[in-house]
């Protein structure tokens, strides 16, 4: 028996006699397998988009449907739950809306994709045609349209609000819209950006705080109940070269993705100067963690995510043809995964399968597994014993793209 087999039997038994609490046994181990992500030989996601992909969410109730958006306007729905038993599996296309079969699809390419918090029954797609739209993923028609003055780079709706149903929204418009779905209209407006907003986000627990960032080089926080002016305006050198608050910027170059963490203390964001910043939500102070330099092709937007079951937490940026994979309290990288053949434009973490789903503009959208849940199916006799009889999947060839997505 190797060391690593050991170390794991030691844990294992460790938690059955309570030396270690599940929480941290859990943490662990999410924490190893997520620290050997490697291109899956044995799962892969059916090709079904025509160009670039310019964005991916995965459902937060079962973690199973994954919703992709595309630079000629379709929007596609993957099962990547694998219940046949098989070891190789291809998550196939449940739901397919493009300009051919739906004359309700986005007539210019779709920038963001977001399942309803909490039922995957319904789904959100905003693009280059000015459109907001709450889709009913079963019947694949839109449940409600709003329009926004601007095209939209980018939307999102709160996860855990429970007083308000707001979705706000970022476009080339120099504010942020917020729209009521209730209404179907925007309802207020968010004004201190001098230039587009590019990203918003909401806080996952103050379900009125949003943040925003813009070509303006300027990361906002909002309180969305006080519309008049931000809460505060991240500054990258935390006030030491700026006496006026209205020119603290939070990079050299537009600020064009962010994330919180799962427990809303920290903001990650990621700017057109290759740098990545952690900020405390609740100061705006930025914690000076040295990422390096991430060079980043899009200038519109970049969707990147967290892990919130490792520890220390785990970033994934798209750099590049690459995503890149930092301990988020350190800056310390841990890997560089390769793989696509263009650039890559977003990610999603699957913290029940411990995977990372990444779209590009090749058209494809990759699969990264665990290295150890890779060698167990690769071993014959766990085949023998019923882990799958089928020899491995060969690698498919991955199709490359150069649509671009500013049609419109």
């Amino acid at each position: 028996m190797t060391v690593k087999k050991m170390n794991d039997v030691n844990a294992i038994c460790n938690l059955k006699t309570g030396l270690i609490d599940a929480r941290k046994f859990r943490s662990n181990q999410a924490t190893k397998r997520v620290s050997t992500l490697c291109l899956s030989n044995f799962q892969e996601v059916e090709n079904s988009h025509s160009a670039g992909i310019n964005t991916i969410d995965l459902d937060k109730v079962e973690g199973r449907y994954l919703l992709s958006g595309g630079a000629d306007g379709s929007i596609h729905i993957h099962d990547v739950l694998n219940l046949t038993g098989n070891v190789q599996y291809t998550c196939k296309s449940v739901c397919k809306i493009d300009r051919q079969s739906n004359r309700h699809c986005h007539k210019y390419s779709v920038e963001c994709v977001q399942w309803y918090p909490l039922d995957t029954g319904m789904f959100l797609s905003s693009g280059m045609d000015k459109i907001l739209k709450m889709w009913d993923a079963n019947a694949q028609i839109p449940a409600d349209v709003v329009i926004i003055n601007g095209k939209i780079y980018h939307h999102h709706m709160s996860p855990n609000a429970t007083q308000h149903n707001l979705v706000a929204v970022a476009s080339t418009a120099n504010q942020v819209f917020l729209a009521d779905l209730r209404s179907g209209s925007t309802t207020h407006e968010l004004r201190s950006h001098s230039s587009s907003v590019l990203t918003v986000k909401w806080s996952p627990m103050q379900e009125f705080q949003l943040a925003s960032g813009s070509m303006d080089n300027r990361l906002l926080m909002w309180d969305v109940r006080a519309s008049r002016s931000c809460l505060f305006s991240m500054d990258q050198d935390n006030g030491r070269n700026h006496a006026n608050v209205e020119k603290t910027t939070a990079h050299n170059g537009y600020v064009h993705g962010l994330s919180f963490t799962s427990d809303g203390l920290f903001l990650i964001s990621v700017g057109t100067d290759s740098r990545m910043r952690l900020w405390n939500s609740e100061t705006g102070r930025n914690e000076m963690i040295n990422y390096g330099k991430i060079l980043m092709e899009s200038k519109k937007g970049t969707r990147f995510d967290i892990s919130s079951d490792t520890e220390p937490q785990m970033v994934f940026v798209p750099s590049q043809g690459n995503i890149l994979v930092y301990e988020l309290t350190t800056g310390t990288k841990r890997a560089a995964l390769l793989g696509h053949y263009n650039t890559v434009t977003c990610c999603a973490y699957n913290e029940n399968l411990h995977t990372l789903y990444s779209g590009s503009n090749d058209r494809n959208i990759l699969v990264w597994a665990p290295e150890a849940a890779e060698k167990i199916r690769e071993d014959p006799v766990n085949r023998e014993v019923g882990f799958g009889s089928r020899s491995l999947m060969p690698r498919r060839t991955l199709m490359e793209d150069a649509w671009s997505s500013d049609e419109g």
